[in-house]
């Protein structure tokens, strides 16, 4: 797995958030979310779509696990009643992408968190995991998908 180090601004994103396994959860949240992307028109060429993983599924009960769907937004947007708004602060992940199916990204994080992470002198902050899903699921075959892995790392 290659990996490398990356900075990225601080991001402001608009999404909602589902309980459960993130098998369930993800697929759920982006099914609830992507009608509203399309009636509100927020996307454009530099949009991200990111899923935000804020449990260990080995530590956390599946009832509780939290995973956000959202898509950045500009200072400007005025959010609704539907959709969490929060900002992302700057910081430092490390990244890697993953290529094929959703149910093979745990592998990838594995490799991460187990190869990777020792070797690589760095902790990981306790801030969410990051998904950037860089191409589309509908018109994408499994094996092709894309997706940004970004692990949050703590300050050197």
């Amino acid at each position: 797995m290659e990996v490398r180090i990356e900075r990225l601004p601080e991001l402001r994103v608009a999404g909602i958030r589902v309980l459960g396994p993130y098998a369930e959860s993800g697929p759920q949240a982006w099914k609830l979310l992507t009608p509203w992307i399309a009636r509100r028109q927020v996307t454009s060429a530099s949009t991200m779509f990111l899923g935000l993983c804020h449990d260990d599924p080995e530590i956390t009960p599946p009832e509780r696990i939290r995973y956000d769907a959202m898509v950045t937004v500009p200072e400007d947007f005025e959010p609704d009643d539907y959709v969490i708004v929060r900002v992302i602060r700057a910081r430092e992940y490390a990244v890697a992408v993953h290529k094929g199916p959703y149910a093979t990204l745990p592998w990838s994080w594995s490799a991460m968190y187990w190869e990777w992470l020792p070797a690589s002198g760095r902790t990981p902050l306790g801030a969410p995991r990051m998904e950037a899903y860089l191409n589309d699921p509908g018109a994408t075959p499994e094996d092709d998908l894309l997706t940004r892995l970004y692990l949050p790392l703590a300050p050197l």
